[in-house]
């Protein structure tokens, strides 16, 4: 799977790069996602076929994203 880069509005370069793992039950239909810039590091998931098609809206992405390691559940 490729990477791919995202400029934000802040001028920051976000690369989206697919994790090597996902939960069992999300492998077929939803990818994670490692979104990373200098300095900060993210997570978040993406249906795979948006990934794989070119399609994913990486602003919406990057919106919805959480810090590694954090839980939304919290």
């Amino acid at each position: 799977m490729i990477d791919r880069d995202f400029v934000a509005p802040d001028r920051r370069r976000w690369t989206f790069r697919p994790r090597p793992r996902a939960r069992a039950g999300e492998v077929g239909k939803v990818l994670a996602l490692d979104v990373v810039t200098d300095g900060e590091s993210r997570v978040v998931t993406c249906d795979r076929a948006d990934w794989e098609d070119g399609s994913p809206d990486l602003a919406e992405l990057l919106a919805r994203s959480v810090v590694s390691g954090a839980s939304r559940h919290i």
